[in-house]
């Protein structure tokens, strides 16, 4: 049985976000284990499990914010127009921005 990542669309926009996804998580379980903490510091095989699961919490007051700007951004340079011109930026659609962002 495969997982649900496997079922997933890959687009460079889905790939940076589980990147940064990762890089979040690794940031979190070594401020977990922080010697600055002192007694207050976490170890143990539970450690990663928990920076994880504190990322996932946040992930979505992170990303919503993002991706709404993302929206807008498809909305302001789409990547075909009657015109055939971006409508933003007046040059040919797609411009370099819908380039960019496109799925």
């Amino acid at each position: 049985m495969s997982g649900w990542r496997d079922q997933v669309r890959r687009s460079p926009l889905g790939e940076d976000l589980e990147q940064a996804h990762m890089y979040a998580v690794g940031a979190a379980a070594a401020g977990l284990q922080d010697a600055g903490l002192g007694a207050l510091r976490l170890t143990g095989s539970a450690v990663p499990l928990l920076a994880d699961a504190a990322v996932t919490s946040a992930t979505p007051f992170l990303r919503a914010p993002l991706l709404a700007r993302l929206s807008r951004v498809r909305l302001l340079h789409p990547t075909t127009s009657a015109t055939d011109r971006c409508p933003t930026c007046d040059v040919p659609a797609p411009c370099p921005t819908a380039r960019e962002v496109q799925p």
